[in-house]
């Protein structure tokens, strides 16, 4: 790490450090990207839950349903099963899409989070960030399986 100092004829003094960089301020970005996924995740479920009261009539819901919503006896396996399950409007599906969105937010997250210590050159928190999204990661492949 270099030192440089201006000029005193040039006015006060300052210190310029090369190789340094300033840190990140990435709350604001973590904190709205987890308040957002999850409003838009909690609106989703509501909306699966009005479709099927919609659907089923809200006896369905007040006298403890025998069977389950069309479209919930299985479970999702990827992304573009809900989303094909969407079209006819199956509110299972869009409740499906809302349980996904509210498990994808932490993983985004993470990865903003990686990419913030990637701009500050901690590279301690860049292997800890990376290590968790890989565990991540394997958790979705596994769970597939």
């Amino acid at each position: 790490m270099k030192v440089h100092l201006r000029d005193a004829s040039a006015g006060p003094a300052t210190v310029e450090r090369r190789g340094e960089h300033e840190p990140v301020n990435i709350d604001p970005v973590v904190s709205t990207v987890l308040r957002w996924g999850v409003l838009a995740a909690a609106a989703l479920i509501l909306a699966g839950v009005a479709f099927y009261v919609a659907a089923s009539g809200a006896r369905a819901i007040l006298f403890a349903p025998r069977g389950v919503p069309p479209g919930a006896e299985a479970n999702p396996t990827s992304l573009r099963v809900v989303l094909d399950e969407l079209s006819p409007r199956q509110p299972a599906a869009v409740t499906d899409l809302g349980l996904l969105l509210l498990i994808v937010t932490p993983v985004v997250n993470v990865a903003i989070v990686l990419i913030a210590f990637v701009l500050e050159r901690d590279w301690m928190y860049v292997g800890l960030a990376g290590f968790v999204l890989a565990m991540l990661m394997v958790g979705f492949v596994v769970g597939r399986a």
